[in-house]
């Protein structure tokens, strides 16, 4: 249980770093490691849980550069995929989900960075927001993170960073409280069986690295962070898919 606290705490805190230095990123750069070290369902809670802290501090500094309209479609289309993507994820046994949440970080990365090679630039519009949001929605709520389809969607759209990075913070708060709510229903043991002391451990954590990230931030350039959140995050995909087919190997 100690490495699994060092892992915690310490991804915690980098993917709030990371965060607030470009944005986005606890999620994906945290959720894979406390996936490998927790059990999925109750990591993806405390996923959720730390992810919607982190989005709440960022948001106190970035809410007036948030545009409403964009974000209250996003939140609608996410808060509607949430429930099924819980259903989703409670379905399977836990060998799978490791592999199903792997394989999403994994392709869901991938497909993001080609998306603006491949594609047109997309208007923004209320369909194509809702359907966005939607896809989030669903990965939030059975993977940890839906920060690719937000990503994805601010790609196709060419939406400014700045913008961006402030009118996700909502969407981000929103769906992880909503992904929380979906898995206690389902499951009651969903919720992360963990000390008081190794919660205050956590929180400490992601709390120092949101405030060494906005230093961070006045001194590197946000294509190095965020460089360096996918790479975690890749990294993390691939050790997880490893371990779900060990596990159905074994």
């Amino acid at each position: 249980m100690t490495l699994a606290i060092f892992v915690i705490c310490s991804t915690a805190f980098v993917g709030a770093l990371l965060q607030r230095m470009a944005g986005m990123g606890f999620a994906l750069v945290s959720g894979p490691f406390i996936v490998l070290v927790l059990a999925p369902i109750p990591g993806v809670v405390l996923v959720n849980i730390l992810g919607a802290l982190s989005s709440v501090i960022v948001f106190a500094r970035t809410w007036r550069n948030v545009h409403w309209r964009q974000s209250g479609v996003l939140i609608a289309g996410a808060l509607a995929g949430t429930f099924p993507g819980a259903l989703l994820a409670n379905s399977m046994p836990s060998s799978w989900l490791h592999v199903f949440i792997g394989v999403l970080i994994v392709g869901s990365l991938a497909t993001s960075l080609y998306l603006s090679r491949i594609f047109d630039p997309i208007k923004f519009c209320s369909r194509n927001a809702f359907l966005f949001g939607a896809g989030a929605g669903v990965m939030n709520a059975s993977a940890g993170m839906g920060g690719p389809f937000l990503s994805s969607y601010a790609v196709l759209t060419r939406w400014q960073q700045i913008a961006f990075a402030a009118s996700i913070q909502p969407v981000f708060i929103t769906v992880g409280m909503a992904s929380v709510a979906s898995k206690m229903v389902l499951e009651e043991s969903a919720w992360p069986q963990l000390a008081p002391e190794v919660w205050l451990a956590v929180v400490a954590a992601l709390l120092v690295g949101q405030v060494v990230g906005d230093f961070g931030s006045r001194k590197v350039p946000v294509q190095f962070s965020r460089v360096v959140m996918l790479s975690l995050a890749m990294l993390g995909g691939v050790l997880t898919i490893i371990k779900g087919c060990a596990e159905l190997t074994s």
